[in-house]
């Protein structure tokens, strides 16, 4: 062998790093302002914590499942579940760990969308360079890789089989098991690369056939696992989102609508494709193929309910190919100097569109995300201190507040871990509107199931289908009040809100027949959705609609909130009135009390004040002293007020 020198062996490397940085240089810039997003973006969203719950449950003995004792896969993520639980029995952090390779999952789509840049291209530096860098600016590709979902393992499975199938290699074999491993829809992309290959080869497609043969049969024992363990091959989400209809289709239509506004360039990338299709590539080709028949299938599933274009993951990179190759189609009819020029000014505009258009939106929704989880994870912290016993609760968005409720019976009312929901929906009810995908709901099952708390997923106001279906039964009315904790955070009101959950304090009685109308129900949610934008007089308009549709006893909680409007719009003898009668109705509200204690501090009635003083010591002791640090402030405003105009 023969050896070098240490300047020739120096000389070497040299040359080794400059032949890579030439060949590689629009990767690192592309991972270093991906980075630089992750790091503005970082947070962990609410549903990862489902996944986070079952790991804990196993870890903890008490086996691959949500609530102890009953096995349902209520998640969609079973590799990555069986992932993070390897690492926790290693004693590392597995929402740590989730986090990191979500990471270096996002880092590595954008080295393998290079590289199928590089091979759609025919090596060019630039035209990939583009590519990878367009991902590495796409601001939801940095918000969902270290989001602890597996949603950048996913897409980095897609793209990497991508790139295999491109190349015909082998490898793809264990690529789509580990696809079906990490997703359902895994098993959809050998579907989707047979129908590519079958248009391109106009015959057999005898690769992708005989990848797809071996890769069933290797993913057979996780199969039949998953039959003996759980009684089904699909996850039960799969039963609780699934169905078709002209909703579903136009969710997905918009779904898609927006991915094109933020990052397909309005279509135009697709569109120069189409037209110059014949003198594309065949990489090009089989790229265009496989993105518009993965863009059929998102719209026939509807899109997705998180919003940020997590479902677009998998395309941002093949997209960005597609859109790039038909700009090419255009650019090398020009001379290479012209062709540079223009191709350096449409790639920073690119780039340029790719981080702006979609901005405002992302922001939005990290907000969103971010406020929601502090609040439910806060909310399950006060449920635990309040309350030392085995408690079971109900509510629609079970992520982090499953977790931190380890050990309690959680039951997903819009069925995704909840079989019974999931598989026996009621049907859905007639004018009811909602703007929520999850619509299976069993109201009747829910209330049978009698759980000490039910949580809205906004608080008091019903928006979900299994939310404002409740409010149809007697039962809900008469068993559950509202009971809560202040909250004050960048995201409330300065002086802060109640945060409020129903609690059961009487037991389920009599026969569950819906006895409330729908237009009871959806009065009083426009009431309330206009009490959110404080407008107090719509509020009144709608309340007073909801009493004239409902039937006696009218909801305790209704005739409050009207109440509270006529003291808001200082209407405050019927305000006074409407409040005695809801105490009358039922002395366990105790919002009603802290309103009369007001006025009975206003008008000097130290007796009243007592009384009601007492009742809110008794419901919610946490929040007395709160009530009375802002009546003192509002007594003394009023009186100070009153001299005031006593004096001019």
């Amino acid at each position: 062998m023969e050896n070098c020198s240490p300047k020739r062996c120096s000389k070497r490397k040299s040359t080794v790093f400059k032949k890579v940085f030439e060949n590689y240089w629009p990767v690192i810039v592309a991972i270093f302002l991906y980075s630089l997003l992750v790091n503005h973006l970082n947070f962990t969203q609410d549903d990862a914590y489902i996944s986070y719950r079952y790991v804990a449950n196993y870890l903890n003995g008490d086996g691959l499942v949500y609530n102890i004792g009953e096995r349902i896969e209520g998640f969609t993520n079973f590799g990555w579940v069986i992932f993070m639980i390897f690492w926790g029995a290693l004693g590392v952090g597995y929402i740590f760990i989730s986090k990191l390779i979500g990471f270096l999952c996002g880092a590595a789509i954008i080295f393998v969308t290079y590289l199928i840049a590089r091979k759609a291209f025919d090596g060019h530096v630039l035209y990939s360079g583009i590519c990878a860098i367009i991902v590495g600016i796409n601001q939801s590709h940095a918000y969902w890789a270290a989001a602890g979902l597996e949603t950048a393992a996913f897409a980095l499975v897609v793209v990497l089989a991508v790139y295999l199938f491109l190349c015909r290699s082998w490898w793809l074999i264990y690529v789509l098991v580990l696809a079906v491993w990490l997703r359902p829809e895994g098993a959809l992309i050998t579907g989707l690369l047979i129908g590519v290959e079958l248009f391109q080869e106009k015959r057999v497609p005898k690769f992708t056939l005989t990848v797809a043969a071996i890769a069933f049969v290797l993913s057979l024992p996780y199969v039949i696992f998953k039959i003996f363990y759980y009684g089904s091959i699909l996850p039960n989400p799969f039963y609780a989102k699934t169905g078709f209809n002209m909703e579903i289709l136009s969710s997905g239509l918009e779904y898609t609508g927006r991915f094109f506004k933020h990052y397909g360039f309005y279509g135009a990338g697709f569109v120069l494709a189409l037209i110059s299709f014949k003198k594309l590539s065949r990489p090009v080709q089989a790229i265009f193929g496989f993105a518009v028949l993965y863009l059929i299938y998102i719209v026939l599933v509807g899109g997705d309910v998180l919003k940020v274009h997590r479902f677009f993951l998998p395309l941002f990179g093949l997209s960005a190919i597609v859109a790039i190759a038909g700009l090419r189609s255009i650019l090398t009819r020009l001379s290479p100097k012209s062709e540079f020029m223009l191709l350096v000014i449409a790639g920073v505009g690119l780039v340029t569109l790719t981080y702006f258009l979609p901005k405002d939106n992302v922001a939005y929704f990290h907000r969103y995300e971010t406020g929601f989880t502090k609040r439910m994870q806060w909310m399950a912290n006060n449920l635990k201190q309040s309350d030392s016993t085995d408690f079971s609760i109900a509510l629609p968005t079970i992520g982090i507040i499953g977790y931190e409720l380890v050990g309690h019976r959680v039951i997903d009312m819009v069925g995704l871990t909840d079989s019974t929901i999931a598989r026996h929906s009621e049907e859905p009810v007639e004018g009811m509107a909602t703007t929520w995908k999850e619509t299976k709901h069993n109201s009747k099952y829910l209330l049978s199931s009698a759980p000490d708390y039910i949580l809205f997923s906004t608080g008091n106001k019903p928006s979900a289908p299994a939310e404002r279906a409740l409010l149809l039964f007697r039962q809900f009315h008469h068993s559950y009040r509202t009971t809560g904790w202040f909250y004050r955070s960048d995201t409330t009101r300065p002086q802060g809100v109640m945060s409020n959950i129903f609690k059961r304090v009487r037991p389920i009685e009599g026969a569950l027949v819906p006895t409330y109308p729908v237009e009871f129900v959806e009065a009083f949610k426009r009431g309330l959705d206009n009490y959110v934008n404080r407008d107090f007089n719509a509020s009144l308009r709608q309340f007073v609609a909801a009493i004239r549709a409902s039937p006696k006893p009218y909801y305790p909680d209704l005739l409050y909130q009207t109440a509270f409007c006529y003291l808001q719009t200082q209407q405050h003898e019927k305000a006074v009135s409407l409040l005695s009668q809801v105490l009358a109705q039922d002395s366990l509200v105790y919002e009603a009390h802290r309103s009369l204690y007001l006025y009975a501090r206003l008008g000097n009635d130290d007796l009243k004040a007592d009384l009601h003083k007492r009742w809110i010591q008794k419901l919610v002791p946490w929040y007395w002293p709160i009530v009375e640090k802002d009546t003192e402030a509002t007594v003394k405003t009023t009186m100070e007020r009153a001299r005031q105009q006593k004096r001019n």
